[in-house]
């Protein structure tokens, strides 16, 4: 038997903006366009400069994601003895993660204008780092989100899980012990039944996900935040977007299309077209204008599956 069509309001809700986003289609000039104002501003031809959001050195950091309505506090922890390792960059947070994290809670029902309306849906986090994205993802309504990196990176991962945890404790009002209820946005769900559910899990890039959670219900959208620094990365991160994307549509067979936003800062022009150039292989690829502030420093774009007839 057939299954009826699931709507993912993710997908249709990007699907309606897409005349304030704009087109990628060649890589060659989509960097040429966002390095032209990068070295500009880089070079002094701009008042506006990249304002730093994080702080490397620290093992703790205070956070506050703007929503517009609300604001999200998290206390995020870092390890930075990881970054020290030879190819690691998850073990403190970069900029790009609190953009990213701006950017859906400004957009969602509960802490922005409602643009975006992530209640309900199962979201893929690839290279979470300190688990920032997921955990506002989660925060801000998401039912299951899947904070997923290298084995190395799950410690801190749990802890900065168990923090936001127990910070969500000590603001919700006591309930009966054995007492049950569907979280709300702004609440913590542990994964029991009945409430959203968060969690760590190693996920290396190019091979089948070992932990079938993740793709054992249909997936919404996964995200990528600031993971690209060297060209070698760039088709291995696509061919696990691809991977993710067809999985959901296998297992489920109902017609819904998984949503992929990725928000990458402008470093090197040549990774970030290598990554560009893998992304349209296989995607359709739009970039999202966000604010003066963060245009010409980072880019951040939705992406979907291109149908055969567009390959």
């Amino acid at each position: 038997m057939s299954l009826a069509k699931r709507e993912n309001k993710i997908f249709e809700q990007i699907q309606s903006r897409l005349s304030e986003y704009i087109r990628i289609t060649d890589a060659e000039e989509e960097v040429c366009e966002l390095y032209s104002v990068y070295y500009s501003r880089e070079e002094g031809g701009s008042s506006r400069s990249k304002q730093n959001r994080v702080d490397s050195r620290k093992t703790e950091l205070d956070l506050e994601i703007k929503g517009g309505k609300r604001t999200l506090s998290l206390t995020i922890n870092q390890n930075p003895n990881i970054n020290g390792e030879l190819g690691q960059t998850g073990g403190v947070l970069w900029n790009s993660s609190v953009i990213m994290s701006e950017f859906f809670a400004q957009r969602s029902e509960w802490a922005g204008d409602g643009s975006l309306d992530i209640g309900e849906t199962n979201i893929v986090e690839l290279g979470t780092g300190c688990g920032l994205v997921g955990l506002v993802l989660h925060q801000l309504g998401a039912r299951r989100v899947a904070l997923t990196d290298q084995q190395r990176m799950m410690k801190v991962i749990n802890r900065n899980i168990a923090a936001a945890a127990a910070a969500a404790s000590a603001r919700q009002p006591n309930r009966a012990p054995g007492g049950s209820r569907r979280q709300k946005p702004g609440d913590f769900g542990g994964g029991s039944r009945g409430e959203c559910e968060i969690y760590a899990t190693e996920y290396l890039w190019g091979r089948p996900p070992e932990d079938l959670r993740i793709t054992s219900e249909p997936i919404d959208m996964v995200v990528v935040s600031d993971c690209v620094y060297h060209e070698s990365i760039a088709p291995l991160l696509v061919h696990t977007l691809a991977d993710l994307c067809r999985s959901k549509s296998s297992k489920a067979d109902d017609g819904s299309t998984v949503a992929v936003v990725v928000g990458q800062e402008l470093r090197s022009d040549l990774v970030h077209q290598a990554f560009v150039e893998a992304l349209l292989r296989t995607f359709v690829v739009y970039r999202v204008p966000v604010s003066a502030d963060v245009d010409g420093f980072y880019a951040l774009y939705v992406a979907w599956l291109k149908d055969e007839e567009e390959k």
